[in-house]
């Protein structure tokens, strides 16, 4: 995955970026992004995994883990 790919979960925009070894997820609101969380793309599950090599934005799996990831970080509080 050499570009960003942009989701839409729950009518909102979020942004996954390769960032050498890890996946930066971050929310889009209008053209600026605001960069949430870096997680180590290993501990997504498997079928989140492939569907990110593959850039399908809208696999149930990927968007079940992009989910789980801004849902933490809103529960820590960011």
């Amino acid at each position: 995955m050499s570009d960003d790919l942009t989701l839409d979960i729950d009518g909102e925009k979020y942004v996954l970026r390769r960032s050498g070894e890890g996946l930066k997820v971050g929310r889009r609101v209008g053209d600026d992004v605001t960069w949430l969380d870096d997680v180590d793309p290993g501990l997504l599950p498997e079928g989140a995994l492939t569907a990110l090599a593959e850039g399908n934005v809208s696999d149930p799996a990927l968007q079940t883990a992009i989910g789980g990831i801004v849902q933490a970080e809103v529960e820590r509080g960011g």
